[in-house]
């Protein structure tokens, strides 16, 4: 057990999912975040409720942007709600920022407030309730989920504007129609026909269901073949070119997760056994350059490189030597190009994940990795000594937070983010043109489509002359999806928005 009495540990998590089919039935979101915060403090085996001091809940989507706003009201202190249904009583509320990357970037920052003494007993909460919402708006239900309170909560972490007016012009606004740009860069890189990459996507991420299947907190618990998930149809109908609807996040699910986090003297004072203790040894948080059009390349990301080593580093730990694992999966590839910046094995997929990843298990909003850092927990509770890894992702594959686990004692003090951040910043990105004319090469792309029809294409090209540009196609679309083109010439004119074809 550690000597430094300051050292945080993890004592405590919690999972739920909903499954109720009467949207009825179904909880809120506070009474959702509720039963899973009763559930990490049950499961640290202490009476921890009273003498938790700072309470952080993961933002909602509902709070998150306008896209997915809530029907039934809005809680004006969300921490607040929770710590009121548990009888409990924090000096310290805190909502979280927008992002993917929140519930493992909290973890990192409430682990050294710990360190430092700011906190000693902290509970982090995130779940949606999109499932319920939907389907009672469906059956014409009314809820109030209103809620005051006697303040709002503080907040943490800088938000973070993802897109600029020219790329939201262009179609780079929702993350369905942004990361396939990725995904199909990475392919090319790879060499891959198109219809090798779709059997590819599809051997990735079949074993991800089947995982999902076997989690009894898994949303959807049903395995899928390859073909299946790669194949349109009319229940799987593409969305974004090479993205079918089985390859996408599920947002609408009922689900939550917790995790109660303490100083080591803490754990010691409230009886908190040593076989629930588990201790971050490693930790970072980075960024890529943040709009999508001033990104290095595609295919890679310098980002989750430099995040990920340092994470592993301050850990004394080599990928090789990772025996749990979850990989954030809103698409395949997040993980596939996480997987080859981290320098982890493709050949098993089902390695990559714990919980059976956001498309199969679930993608409760922004707390999805909640739920990943509970079954790292979990699994590293049960195989004492192993080291288990949490790669959390936000944005456009923009923000990203990593965790290096394991049950052995010890912390290392928290890096300064912007220390390992500056490499990443310095990177130069490629010259760039609103207004784009002439002759250059198709860096990437993506067609759009609205219920399984190609609607139009999104392109990311380079000039002759070095300057990347943004444009749309709106005809000639069926052969970017039946032969490889990138890096084909192609012609652009200016305009609102710009417009390219293949030469």
């Amino acid at each position: 057990m550690s000597s430094d009495p300051r050292t945080p540990v993890l004592v405590g998590v919690a999972q739920y999912v909903g499954r109720e089919d009467d949207p009825a039935k179904g909880l809120s979101p506070a009474d959702m975040l509720a039963e899973a915060a009763r559930g990490a403090i049950a499961d640290s085996g202490a009476e921890a409720a009273s003498a938790i001091d700072t309470l952080v809940a993961v933002r909602l989507f509902a709070d998150s942007g306008g896209a997915f706003p809530s029907p039934f009201g809005k809680y004006r202190n969300l921490p607040h709600a929770v710590a009121r249904r548990i009888g409990a009583d924090p000096r310290d509320l805190i909502y979280g920022p927008v992002g993917g990357n929140t519930p493992q970037m909290l973890v990192n920052v409430i682990a050294e407030r710990i360190a430092t003494g700011e906190s000693d007993v902290a509970l982090i909460v995130g779940g949606e309730a999109m499932r319920t919402q939907a389907r009672a708006e469906k059956a014409g239900l009314k809820f109030d989920w209103n809620e005051d309170a006697p303040s709002e909560p503080a907040s943490c972490g800088e938000e973070t504007r993802y897109a600029n007016a020219h790329e939201i012009r262009h179609g780079i606004a929702l993350p369905t129609n942004v990361y396939p740009l990725f995904e199909n860069a990475f392919g090319a890189a790879m060499g891959w026909s198109p219809l090798q990459h779709r059997a590819e996507i599809g051997k990735l991420m079949a074993p991800f269901s089947a995982v999902a299947a076997d989690n009894p907190f898994a949303q959807i618990r049903r395995a899928y073949d390859a073909a299946a998930l790669v194949q349109p149809t009319g229940e799987n109908r593409i969305i974004a070119y090479p993205y079918t609807k089985h390859l996408v996040a599920n947002m609408f699910v009922d689900q939550a997760a917790a995790v109660l986090m303490m100083s080591t003297e803490a754990a010691d004072r409230l009886g908190v056994p040593a076989d629930r203790r588990v201790y971050l040894h490693g930790s970072a948080d980075t960024h890529e350059k943040i709009l999508v059009s001033e990104r290095v390349d595609y295919a890679t990301s310098p980002a989750i490189h430099i995040g990920a080593a340092h994470a592993l580093a301050e850990a004394d730990v080599a990928p090789d030597e990772l025996s749990y694992i979850d990989l954030y999966s809103c698409f395949p590839v997040a993980v596939e190009i996480a997987a080859a910046m981290i320098g982890l094995p493709t050949e098993d997929p089902a390695q990559l994940t714990l919980t059976g990843g956001l498309p199969y298990f679930g993608g409760p909003g922004n707390a999805y990795s909640l739920h990943a850092i509970a079954e790292v927990v979990q699994h590293c509770r049960d195989d004492a000594g192993a080291w288990g890894f949490v790669f959390a992702n936000g944005g456009f594959l923009t923000k990203h937070s990593f965790g290096v686990y394991s049950t052995r004692p010890g912390y290392k003090a928290r890096t300064d983010p912007a220390s390992y951040q500056a490499a990443i910043d310095a990177i130069p990105s490629p010259p760039f043109t609103e207004t784009p004319e002439g002759e250059g090469r198709l860096e990437t792309f993506t067609v759009v489509h609205d219920k399984g029809e190609p609607m139009f294409a999104i392109v990311i090209g380079r000039l002759d002359s070095g300057e990347r540009f943004l444009a749309q196609m709106h005809s000639g679309l069926e052969p970017l999806m039946e032969s490889p083109v990138i890096g084909h010439r192609l012609r652009v004119a200016a305009g609102e928005p710009n417009i390219a074809a293949l030469i």
